[in-house]
């Protein structure tokens, strides 16, 4: 039996001292699924979660001795990955895949190793076991050097074009048991693959993968996912939907209303401001139904940057929305950024000024707003970045690291606002500190 392992990549080469909240990678998880059904010996490392260094990598290679070593990349990582790929002396196969090999696959295929290395660009979950038995039907989008490039879109015989056969498998999560902030036990699940939008610091904007169709599941298959949770891990209590689509649009809002009134679970979900306008009377059902928490992408208090960077509704549309939601009794995380091209004092200022407003606000309403706020860096294949057309170093930002717990989020690859660092970083950390006055509310004190 081929020995395979699927290591979700670390994002640090040093051990953490602070021990950070991280999603199990349910991506690699269907990919595993899909293997061990065609009778493969397949093991996920999440060496995220167990805070494992590039050397402790190695180490486990050098262990299993696996006939194919599946590895995910992004911008932040992208050295580490190189690192790993580089310095194994393992006879193996790597193959590698995420959002960012659209852009990187070039770079990728110029690593120096002993090994051969099969990008891919795409869903992995079906093409994988034939990459591994060097039995692929289609011919790679590109090949150099004894390496592959694949790509896995709408064209092509390996794409998932159905999620409902998409399965699964949770046993490869079994002891990631997830208490999440509100003392809950909590499972994740995703609903939907692609985007609708066009965000431009995003590399899964619609604009730029016209190649690869919006999915979603059905109801249907959604509510046996559910069930088999119920029977597979019977303590969890909450439910978090990764996906930006389970709450696109009113119909969607209605579904979803219908699929938890069934279960005595709480969930959390992604949604967006143009998704809620105009559904705001639907939001009680949604409340009853058990939805705890809605993350919403906020990003700028300005309207010049909002327009900038694509992002849907105006300021207006933004308050409007979240006060409905709050006073529904919804919980809200909002996420900002700072320090996008463009953007002077006066635009952080306003974004700012707009996540005190919405926290003072929650302060005497139903439900209650957590900011979450990052400093701007551009990813690679993003419309930003491709704008930008320089080099970028992605570091870790020590300066914001006297924010706990949140290691995972302070990388920086410099200033490309029109702000000097020193105040971004302020504005970074202020509204952060906004969650000091909410965390004595009642919502949190069940942690």
């Amino acid at each position: 039996m081929l020995k395979i392992l699927l290591i979700n990549s670390p994002i640090f080469d040093k051990k953490l001292v602070d021990k950070e909240d991280y999603l199990p990678p349910l991506g690699l998880g269907y990919i595993a699924t899909n293997l061990e059904e065609l009778n493969y010996d397949v093991e996920i490392i999440d060496a995220v979660y167990n805070n494992y260094t590039v050397n402790e990598i190695l180490t486990i290679i050098e262990q299993k001795k696996p006939t194919a070593v599946g590895l995910n990349i992004f911008s932040i990582n992208f050295n580490i990955v190189k690192n790993i790929i580089e310095n194994c002396q393992t006879k193996t196969m790597f193959m590698v895949g995420g959002k960012s090999t659209r852009t990187l696959y070039r770079n990728i295929m110029d690593f120096s190793t002993i090994n051969t290395i099969n990008v891919i660009i795409g869903e992995g979950e079906l093409i994988t076991s034939d990459i591994i038995t060097d039995t692929v039907k289609e011919k790679p989008l590109i090949s150099y050097n004894g390496n592959n490039t694949y790509l896995v879109n709408n064209e092509s015989c390996y794409f998932p074009k159905n999620l409902d056969k998409s399965i699964l498998d949770r046993k490869f999560f079994e002891n990631r048991e997830i208490l999440n902030k509100y003392g809950k036990i909590e499972e994740a699940i995703v609903t939907s693959r692609e985007c609708v939008y066009n965000c431009a610091f995003c590399g899964g904007a619609r604009n730029l993968n016209m190649d690869i169709s919006v999915r979603t599941r059905s109801p249907e298959s959604i509510i046996i996912e559910l069930q088999q949770i119920q029977t597979l891990h019977p303590k969890t209590q909450s439910i978090r939907i990764l996906d930006d689509l389970f709450l696109k649009d009113r119909n969607s809002i209605l579904t979803a209303i219908e699929i938890f009134k069934n279960f005595n679970y709480e969930f959390r979900a992604t949604s967006h401001i143009l998704s809620l306008k105009n559904s705001e009377d639907l939001l009680p059902s949604l409340l009853n139904s058990g939805c705890r928490e809605l993350e919403i992408g906020i990003e700028s208090g300005s309207d010049k940057i909002r327009k900038s960077i694509h992002k849907s509704g105006t300021i207006e549309d933004v308050k409007k929305v979240i006060k409905s939601v709050l006073d529904a009794g919804i919980n809200v995380k909002g996420y900002f950024m700072f320090g996008l091209p463009g953007e002077t004092e006066a635009d952080c200022l306003m974004t700012y000024e707009l996540a005190k407003k919405l926290h003072d606000y929650s302060m005497s309403s139903k439900g209650k707003f957590q900011t979450s706020a990052f400093q701007f860096r551009p990813y690679h294949g993003t419309e930003i970045y491709n704008k930008l057309n320089i080099p970028t170093i992605y570091s870790l930002n020590e300066n914001l690291n006297i924010l706990k717990g949140r290691q995972q989020f302070n990388f920086s690859a410099g200033n490309f606002s029109l702000c000097d660092t020193k105040t971004l970083e302020k504005f970074v950390i202020i509204t952060n500190n906004l969650n000091k006055d909410v965390l004595h509310n009642e919502y949190l004190k069940e942690m």
